[in-house]
């Protein structure tokens, strides 16, 4: 089945209702309607009530549930059905079980966002990966370093960040999304987060400001340098000989590399490679 692909969903918490259409003109090209973190236990029936207002929206709209362990999880899940809405963000998940209980309730459309955000999580990564109604993992950086009773360094990142980029290859689908950046005034961060995000495998980063959008979808789009790069290499292949771009032999895996490159950067135009 096919899935969407956002590369800067926003946060939006489900106690604020009138944020929500704010969200979904952000730039963010997917919106996450949040009852799990942004919610405080007191307000969590009230956030469930509003619900409904998400079926307004012109993004991709997910719905990021509260986890299996807490005593809302089964109540967030009867709402979503009940309101024909087919997109859930599900914390901490461990468990193909969990996804196939989700799918019973849900039916065979919905599709699910997996946050890798513990040790068990990461370690299921390809299972998970590989469930036909996973559309995309995603990481969860502080709550995976509790779990593991460490910091969340830079190196502890970059190791799950890597093995949910193998593991979402390797299943055929789009590369992980990062956990978004808590320093929202600080743009340098925020730009050094996507570079890092990047260099480990990552396609995207979640956001939690509006104002984080428009810089992670322009970090994580491949430049007109690359684009120009890539279409050269195409261009070059087109006879199937090895030829020389820009001084350097072109092959088989440099030839899928272009491609991909040129798909990823044409993706919101549909213009074909």
């Amino acid at each position: 089945m096919a899935h969407s692909t956002p590369v800067a969903p926003l946060f939006v918490p489900a106690d604020r209702p009138e944020r929500f259409e704010k969200a979904d003109r952000s730039g963010a090209d997917a919106v996450i309607v949040d009852l799990e973190d942004a919610v405080a236990p007191a307000a969590k029936d009230g956030a469930r009530s509003n619900l409904h207002h998400a079926l307004r929206l012109q993004n991709p709209t997910f719905v990021r549930v509260n986890s299996q362990d807490s005593g809302w999880y089964h109540a967030d899940l009867a709402a979503v059905r009940a309101l024909g809405l087919r997109r859930i963000c599900l914390p901490k998940a461990e468990s193909v079980a969990t996804l196939d209980a989700i799918v019973e309730i849900l039916g065979e459309d919905v599709e699910i966002m997996a946050l890798i955000e513990t040790a068990r999580g990461l370690e299921a990564a390809a299972a998970l990966a590989a469930h036909p109604h996973v559309a995309r993992l995603a990481f969860g950086p502080a709550d995976f370093a509790l779990d593991l009773g460490a910091a969340a360094s830079d190196a502890i990142k970059a190791h799950a960040l890597m093995r949910l980029a193998v593991a979402s290859r390797a299943a055929g689908k789009a590369l992980p999304l990062d956990g978004p950046s808590f320093e929202v005034a600080d743009t340098t961060r925020l730009a050094c987060e996507c570079r890092q995000a990047l260099n480990h495998g990552a396609g995207g980063k979640l956001c939690i400001h509006p104002a984080q959008t428009s810089d992670v979808i322009a970090a994580f789009r491949p430049s007109a340098e690359q684009l120009g790069w890539a279409q050269r290499v195409v261009d070059a292949a087109q006879d199937g000989a090895a030829r020389l771009v820009d001084g350097k032999m072109i092959d088989a895996p440099i030839i899928a590399q272009a491609r991909a490159l040129l798909l990823r950067g044409r993706s919101q135009s549909g213009d074909a490679v």
